[in-house]
């Protein structure tokens, strides 16, 4: 059994908002938490769309690997100014090359690998490709660019998600080399068009970026970070999967500013909704995608025998 902390032992700025915190200094005027968690179907998209994010980063970080170690690589920035790894077809595909001047994507190198083994990426020739890759990449060029601009750093992660309506979804992550430490925040959720021209909807899921240092976790100590949303109610895909990229962190309460609901992600995929006040209300999705059940109610004490009341 997971143990939720009731104390936050850190709590971060990211997505927090000064108007708001009126309701957590003892305001009389302030009106009373929500203590409504978001339904079930949300905390399911946000497990599914974190594993996805993960996998994904892992498919890019073994295909820059392999091409790094490759012999004869060209990296002249002409050839090389973005990457975009993808599922198409039952394997994953990392990509290394250019968007031209008419918005066609000029590769320079591409990888492959089986979808359920992105640890055995390949080169591939570029002949064999499947498809036109053109729409994914404009889509991330065009997202890469607006998070630049947003948070300065350029260094930017990008994951792809061809949705079953052939829409575009990409989800921007601060990118870093250290393994000593990640950026925490700074991501947009976009989505495109099927062409990757149109920018049908674009998200900034949290308005800062945060360094967080990765310390290892000794047996006789545990952490937990946390941070309040000014807008999102319940946790987000981003937060969940750098969890589970980083399970140093061993875990991460996040709420709102105005709920008295506190989200604890774990590495594994879990998440476990607490309501303040009232513990009893718990409710965990498991790493597996399936809910636990509800602690069996308390059995009431059984009436006394009318003999036993009389003696």
């Amino acid at each position: 059994m997971r143990l939720v902390l009731s104390l936050v032992v850190f709590v971060s700025l990211v997505g927090c908002g000064a108007h708001s915190t009126r309701a957590f200094l003892g305001d009389a005027a302030a009106p009373a938490p929500s203590r409504i968690p978001v339904d079930d179907a949300e905390l399911l998209r946000v497990q599914a769309r974190a594993r996805y994010i993960v996998e994904a980063e892992r498919a890019a970080i073994r295909a820059t690997d392999v091409l790094m170690e490759s012999k004869d690589v060209d990296l002249s920035p002409s050839r090389m100014q973005m990457h975009l790894t993808l599922p198409h077809g039952g394997a994953w595909y990392g990509l290394f090359g250019r968007v031209d001047d008419a918005g066609k994507f000029i590769p320079a190198y591409a990888l492959k690998a089986p979808h359920e083994e992105p640890e055995w990426m390949e080169l591939i020739p570029l002949n064999t490709l499947p498809i036109d890759f053109s729409p994914m990449a404009r889509a991330v060029r065009t997202a890469k660019n607006i998070t630049v601009e947003a948070f300065g750093r350029p260094s930017v992660n990008p994951v792809v998600l061809v949705e079953a309506s052939g829409d575009i979804t990409v989800y921007t992550l601060q990118g870093t080399r250290d393994p000593k430490r990640f950026f925490y925040g700074g991501d947009f959720r976009f989505r495109f068009a099927p062409d990757g021209k149109t920018l049908r909807e674009q998200v900034k899921l949290h308005p800062s970026v945060i360094a967080v240092d990765v310390a290892p976790i000794t047996e006789d100590a545990s952490r937990m970070d946390a941070h309040l949303h000014q807008t999102f109610k319940g946790p987000l895909e981003t937060e969940l999967a750098l969890l589970m990229l980083y399970p140093e962190l061993t875990s991460l309460a996040v709420g709102h500013v105005d709920t008295a609901v506190t989200y604890v992600l774990f590495p594994d995929g879990g998440i476990s909704v607490v309501t303040e006040d009232n513990p009893a209300s718990r409710r965990d999705l498991l790493p597996d995608g399936t809910f636990a059940s509800p602690p069996a109610a308390p059995k009431p004490p059984e009436a006394e025998a009318p003999e036993a009341r009389a003696r």
